[in-house]
């Protein structure tokens, strides 16, 4: 015998199949009568099963008197439907209707967004309700008339979907979106008088497009995403997973996003969109399942004027643009893992521990473009930040942040391209303060370079230019203490040759140009033997006093370069 929720369905889905059928004849009036028997079918269904509940509670009742007290309230709930106008209900019906739950199962709902058809009296049951789930129905329609005891599981909505929050919680840690499919736009939003999330929201459900939540305040869960591997574990969920596929495909797609805007929110409980590791993937393929590239991205992910009270968790993601600004994170943040291509913190203030560990940020292949600059704009650490074996592919702006506390920047790699100045002074200062001279060293030279880069686009003084021109090729502002010596011995070997042609010249000519030139020489070599620190290194260098002079100079300053770029490579 078919349950009376099977004959329900069948009823609702030759309905609806006749009233696609008439829409050939193209005849106004046909959506009107569809909706008056499909709510008519519907508010019959409903009827029913309450009446079947309501007998079912009769094993409860203790003696004679609960017996007739029942059937006092089935027999006014009876003409209360009867009546056919609103009147109210008793509170002892009340008290029953709230001990109800039905379920609506395998309906396409029509498209009907304030349920006009259905009577008040039937809506006054739907809110007296205990709990109504709706299992595997389709809607339509893009702002649903929705009671606090409404629950969607195995649901399809078609059109774009427009949320409000309950205005209570009855049933403590249950979902109000079970596994559910939202083909168009999410719109989750406060109401004109209800701001307050009081339940959790969305568990393991598939966002097609964009997802939009604004102005509220979560006292529970936002999202709840499958763990592909567990499920895979649990025997019952592997043959069932063996057998179809399409379970493992819903759920796999389960941690994508086209693009996920939060604005104007708050989260008292931890919020987190995590993905999977590379070993993770490897482990579920172990079993046999595949997961698709990019099923787990995210392409947009704006996080504006948001406060987070809890830690806010974001590991293992892959995400194409992330906007974080005018938002604060109370507890811990962690994006541990992530890749970001184009990432911008603005106006943002982490109050605890802040790990950015092993991030990959920027474009790999444009890394000359600054439009995947990762940018940390007015942002204040409280606590300890970590950037440890973060990758910044297309450079990095960190020149406009507040620290209370020394970073960790060991084993980052920035591209200079894009970088400024400032930046590579603040991360060589966290070296510094830690004690480790060597990674301070490394970035004292891309500050230089980048120092160079600026005085080049600004154009400043010429002296200084010079100064940094020289040390740039001289030993690359201590970072090399090979090419120093490369170029003193090549000075050394000039020099030589130098003397050797002087020798050879003046045997067989009295001048080397004319004879004011050799005025000129015969004062600047006067000149230099009167420098005494070098005129005992003159002698037997008759005419080239000058010459050797600069030589040798050149010769003290390249020495000092090798000795200064090797005590960087080796110093504690």
């Amino acid at each position: 015998m078919q349950s009376n929720s099977v004959i329900f369905s069948n009823k609702a889905s030759d309905l609806l199949d006749k009233y696609q059928l008439s829409l050939k004849d193209k005849n106004t009036n046909n959506f009107h009568c569809y909706l008056l028997k499909f709510y008519e079918l519907l508010e019959s269904y409903i009827s029913e099963e309450v009446f079947i509940q309501l007998e079912k509670l009769r094993s409860e009742c203790e003696n004679q008197y609960e017996a007739e007290a029942l059937d006092k309230d089935i027999n006014d709930l009876k003409v209360y439907l009867g009546i056919g106008e609103y009147s109210g209900v008793s509170s002892s019906l009340g008290d029953r209707l709230k001990s109800i739950s039905i379920s609506i199962k395998d309906i396409h709902f029509p498209k009907d967004d304030n349920l006009i058809y259905v009577t008040s009296e039937t809506k006054e049951v739907l809110y007296r309700l205990g709990r109504i789930d709706f299992i595997n129905c389709k809607f339509d329609s893009s702002r649903l008339s929705t009671n606090d005891n409404m629950y969607f599981e195995l649901c399809d909505f078609i059109k774009d979907i427009y949320i409000t929050p309950f205005y209570k919680n009855g049933f403590g840690e249950k979902y109000r979106y079970i596994s559910c499919n939202f083909h168009n736009n999410v719109y989750l939003s406060a109401s004109d008088d209800n701001k307050q999330e009081l339940c959790n929201v969305f568990f393991e459900c598939d966002f097609l497009k964009d997802v939009d939540i604004q102005n509220l305040n979560f006292k529970k869960n936002l999202f709840s995403f499958p763990n592909i591997l567990d499920s895979i574990k649990k025997k019952s969920a592997l043959v069932a997973l063996s057998t179809s596929k399409s379970e493992f495909l819903r759920i796999r797609n389960c941690h994508s996003f086209n693009k996920l805007i939060i604005s104007n929110c708050s989260f008292e409980t931890d919020f987190k969109i995590n993905g999977f590791d590379d070993k993770y993937f490897n482990e579920v393929e172990m079993h046999d399942y595949k997961y698709k590239a990019g099923s787990s991205n995210i392409k947009e992910l704006k996080i504006i004027d948001t406060n987070f009270k809890s830690k806010l968790e974001i590991k293992n993601k892959n995400i194409d643009i992330f906007n974080f600004e005018n938002s604060n994170v109370t507890k811990i943040f962690d994006i541990f893992g992530s890749r970001f291509i184009q990432a911008k913190f603005d106006k943002c203030i982490f109050s605890d521990f802040a790990g950015f560990e092993n991030v990959n940020f920027g474009n790999e292949v444009e890394k000359d473009n600054e439009k995947f600059l990762t940018v940390f704009k007015y942002v204040t650490f409280m606590d300890f930040s970590s950037f440890r074996g973060v990758k910044f592919n297309s450079g990095l702006d960190f020149s406009k942040t507040n620290l209370k506390d020394t970073p960790n920047f060991l084993n980052v790699y920035i591209s200079p391209i894009n970088t400024n100045r400032e930046t590579f002074r603040i991360i060589k200062n966290s070296f510094d303060d830690a004690g480790n001279k060597i990674e301070a060293n490394r970035f004292f030279i891309e500050e230089m370079k980048a120092y160079r880069r600026e005085l080049k686009i600004k154009g400043g003084e010429w002296f200084n230019r010079f100064i940094l021109f020289f040390n740039r090729w001289a030993s690359n502002f201590g970072g090399n203490y090979i090419l120093p010596i490369i170029w003193l011995v090549i000075s050394v070997v000039i020099y030589s040759e130098i003397i050797d042609w002087h020798n050879r010249f003046f045997v067989e000519n009295e001048y080397f140009w004319n004879r004011d030139f050799n005025t000129l020489s015969v004062r600047a070599n006067s000149i230099a033997e009167s420098f005494l620190p070098f005129s005992r290194f003159l002698q037997g260098r008759e005419g080239l006093e000058f010459t050797s002079l600069l030589f040798y100079i050149l010769f003290v300053i390249l020495t000092w370069q090798t000795i200064v770029a090797v005590k960087r490579h080796t110093q504690r």
